[in-house]
């Protein structure tokens, strides 16, 4: 699937998703994130509710941000699509500031872990292959 980039001259990958089958949504893809993550406009226009009973504290940006943790029905990139994911509800508008572009959520590691991501930034293509297990 084709991929832009945020904002100017910014190199983060923004992809159209669907949650729950609605959307599309820009998500940026960030492989340094341990979840993928929802922002809180985003999920309350999905009817996402926060659990307050996974109230953390996480890191983000080299700060700290305040998230709950939920499950949400579903995430599709293109044709890519993950069920039950776990998801971050955080707010996101300090991230999409730096981004210079509105962030709806982050693709993290929790919907690529069972895939190889690859990247073609001249093509600016983007594609999650499954992946084959491996014994460890």
């Amino acid at each position: 699937m084709r991929f832009q980039l945020a904002g100017k001259d910014k190199p983060i990958i923004m992809v159209k998703i669907h949650v729950n089958g609605k959307g599309p949504f820009d998500f940026a893809v960030d492989t340094g994130a341990a979840v993928t993550v929802l922002s809180e406009q985003t999920a309350q226009k999905l009817g996402v509710l926060r659990n307050p009973s996974t109230h953390k504290e996480g890191h983000c940006c080299g700060g700290s941000v305040d998230l709950s943790m939920t499950t949400v029905e579903s995430v599709q990139v293109g044709s890519v699509e993950v069920s039950n994911l776990p998801v971050a509800l955080m707010d996101l508008s300090t991230i999409s500031k730096c981004a210079e572009t509105p962030l709806a959520g982050i693709i993290g590691y929790s919907f690529m872990k069972d895939y190889r991501v690859i990247i073609d930034y001249p093509k600016k293509q983007i594609s999650f292959e499954k992946a084959e297990k491996t014994e460890e």
